[in-house]
């Protein structure tokens, strides 16, 4: 009985469409694998060099399509504001650098909106950017936050005054009643959670009072110097003494905007941020004694 000849191809069939397979299944008995005609062979080269490369490349691509509408789309202002608020939460050290990769990826994005947003917060003193190394976040100095201070006793009185002309009922009880919450807080045990309660019920009183002068150039520089770690590094210096003491200023305070006296509105808010600067700087002090 006469041996049954194979195709040496047939084994590739099974990746091969059923319209190209046909020509190169097992061949009839008598047949030779010498037999194979040139189409079956064009067929055969077509497959493994072109038609299965281009399955290859499609498979990916749509793996790569799919993989990019699943993640959450984010604009670069929402990708400079996450990293804003990491960076105000202290949840990268000063001196530590940032990687665009690693951003990028908790992040959910691309590199492209993480350059962009490390170049922001580079222009408004939050990181360093420092060529053919990377970018680093900021340390404060004694000297940042004399300055910052400074720029604050120039900006906030003027438009405490300001607001004092100008501010709404509404926005005067607001202020009222986030008096009252932060003078609540002083008779409390301070823990991280009544700091960060203090810290939120502050940045939104002194906002309202920045927004009701009506200046939004001076609003806007003033809330770029605030939002800074310094600040919230302010609220961890106050101990309880501190604490009853500037809530009593954010009464008297309101009390001088009610009133709609500019200058006494100005004059507590001098008094306010001076006793701010002498916290904060008298912790720096002790924590950096001069050698």
């Amino acid at each position: 009985m006469a041996r049954k000849a194979t195709s040496p191809f047939w084994p590739f069939s099974f990746f091969l469409p059923p319209f190209i397979r046909l020509p190169i299944r097992r061949s009839s008995g008598h047949s030779d694998a010498r037999e194979i005609t040139k189409r079956a062979r064009r067929h055969f080269a077509y497959n493994i060099f072109i038609y299965m490369p281009i399955r290859t490349v499609m498979a990916v691509k749509e793996n790569i399509l799919h993989t990019m509408q699943s993640l959450p789309t984010r604009s670069p202002d929402d990708v400079y504001l996450a990293i804003k608020q990491s960076l105000a939460e202290n949840r990268y050290g000063a001196g530590q650098y940032l990687r665009e990769e690693q951003l990028a990826k908790s992040l959910g994005v691309s590199r492209t909106p993480v350059r962009e947003a490390l170049r922001r917060l580079g222009a408004e003193g939050w990181v360093e950017i420092r060529p053919n190394y990377g970018v680093r976040v900021k340390a404060w100095s004694l000297q940042d936050a004399r300055e910052i201070f400074e720029a604050r006793l120039l900006i906030e009185p003027f438009l405490a005054g300001r607001a004092a002309l100008k501010i709404g009922s509404a926005d005067i009880e607001r202020l009222s009643a986030l008096a009252d919450r932060m003078t609540a807080i002083t008779h409390q045990v301070s823990t991280p959670e009544t700091t960060e309660a203090w810290f939120a019920a502050n940045g939104e009183f002194h906002s309202i009072i920045t927004a009701a002068a009506g200046n939004a150039r001076l609003d806007r520089s003033l809330t770029s110097m605030k939002e800074t770690p310094l600040i919230k590094w302010t609220f961890d210096s106050y101990n309880d003494e501190h604490r009853a003491s500037s809530a009593r200023q954010h009464v008297e305070i309101v009390q001088a905007l009610a009133s709609r006296n500019a200058a006494w509105a100005e004059a507590i808010t001098r008094c306010h941020i001076l006793a701010a600067e002498k916290t904060v700087l008298d912790r720096y002090q002790r924590e950096h004694p001069s050698p």
